[in-house]
């Protein structure tokens, strides 16, 4: 199916923005270059914390000496770089209040249908564009032809990673500053209420940020829908005496389990992220290995074990990373979290649009329905038996599906 059938935009784009087809195309060098790290970047020795089998002290040596072998002599990023290209691909320029110019890299379904609704999917940290892949390939084998997708398609990358624009150097930069950003993006595409309106969709810190443009554009984001809702536990809880006491249903007590023992063994990763960016970006960001090693920890840890992504597709997220240099600027997130916790967590705060959330069990936050009921912002909610924190790559179609049947049961389409 040919990009283009799926490529032309419906609306004239704002005159104070600018667009343009993209075309992904790593230079030879960088990927040589990458192969030549691969291949003299050494292994520090076993010893018993790498090669605890269970992952309980992080990756395991024998997983990253199987997986740097199999990005050096069998992964093929040309593949995964005309699979992007396959889909109708721009980068747009626009100015944010200051007037400084972004430019937003994003892949794109675009229907012919008048009524269409666009939807906008957000990725995470340690996710990026690759998560939406499989989803962008499921819709495109349901609506085969522009005239019968009912939707407009959007997956950008966030600033601060792939191709877009980097945050600014010299001034701090917030999630808050990238959801502003990325409704001047469909302002100047022309997804307004005059023509309908739009939806976002996120999960990790696209979880954030798609509440958070529905907070900042109330009059033109109709619905938001989230696979990850960071929650605190309201005011006066005590969740080891509401356990006790039956307050919340058996799934509801694993994942809060779950949650704390994140926190305790799994969470350092944020808390040096968030403290020292600098030298993280500086020394993971140097290193293929080092990052295949911290990025692939969190895929296979924070996934479902049943629905686990594959390598490979670790191996294009890893590599998407590498050859678009973003891990240090990626980052920035973390940083927030560890200044101001609360402000973060609570993005969707004053959010006038229906709220939608889809529970997957094996994510590493999911906050019980008294909790939800207590801030009685989620309208929409599913729970699902299997997926984990990457949740578009391990079941794009029970997301899919979740965000379809939200659309419906509110009338949008």
């Amino acid at each position: 199916m040919s990009a283009d059938n799926f490529g032309t935009l419906p609306h004239p784009v704002a005159r104070d923005a600018h667009i343009e087809r993209f075309h992904i195309s790593i230079p030879q060098l960088e990927i040589d270059r990458l192969n030549l790290l691969l291949d003299n970047c050494p292994l520090v020795d076993a010893n018993w914390e790498n090669s605890q089998e269970d992952g309980r002290f992080g990756v395991t040596r024998d997983w990253l000496n199987n997986a740097i072998k199999d990005w050096r002599y069998n992964y093929n990023w040309r593949h995964w770089e005309a699979q992007f290209n396959s889909y109708p691909q721009y980068m747009i320029d626009i100015k944010d209040d200051d007037q400084k110019p972004y430019s937003i890299r994003f892949n794109a379904l675009f229907s012919s249908n008048p009524n269409a609704l666009p939807i906008i999917f957000l990725h995470g940290w340690p996710g990026s564009a690759v998560e939406f892949l499989p989803l962008l390939e499921l819709v495109k084998q349901q609506y085969p032809t522009a005239e019968s997708l009912p939707y407009h398609i959007l997956v950008p990358d966030l600033v601060g990673f792939g191709f877009s624009s980097r945050p600014p150097m010299d001034k701090d930069y917030t999630y808050e500053d990238n959801a502003r950003i990325l409704v001047k993006m469909m302002h100047s595409l022309g997804f307004t209420v005059k023509n309908g309106g739009y939806m976002t969709q996120g999960g990790d810190l696209g979880g954030l940020v798609a509440p958070k443009m529905a907070v900042l554009d109330p009059e033109n984001c109709r619905l938001t829908h989230v696979n990850m809702l960071l929650m605190p536990p309201p005011a006066g809880t005590n969740v080891e005496d509401d356990i006790r006491a039956g307050r919340y249903t058996a799934d509801e007590v694993e994942s809060l389990r779950n949650g704390m023992k994140f926190h305790a063994n799994g969470a350092a990763y944020a808390a040096i992220q968030g403290t020292r960016p600098a030298t993280c970006g500086l020394a993971i960001g140097s290193s293929p290995v080092a990052l295949l090693a911290w990025i692939g920890e969190k895929f296979l840890q924070w996934s479902d074990p049943d629905s686990r992504p594959s390598l490979e597709y670790i191996l294009t997220n890893v590599s998407f990373y590498w050859l678009t240099k973003c891990y240090p600027t990626s980052v920035w997130i973390y940083r927030l979290m560890i200044a101001e916790a609360p402000n973060v967590r609570s993005g969707w705060v004053g959010i006038q649009c229906p709220l939608g959330y889809s529970w997957f069990k094996s994510e590493i936050s999911n906050p019980p329905k008294q909790w939800r009921d207590i801030i009685g912002i989620v309208k929409w909610f599913r729970e699902h038996e299997c997926g984990g924190h990457f949740a578009a790559l391990e079941q794009p179609k029970v997301l899919w599906d979740d965000v379809v049947d939200m659309i419906t049961e509110f009338g949008l389409v």
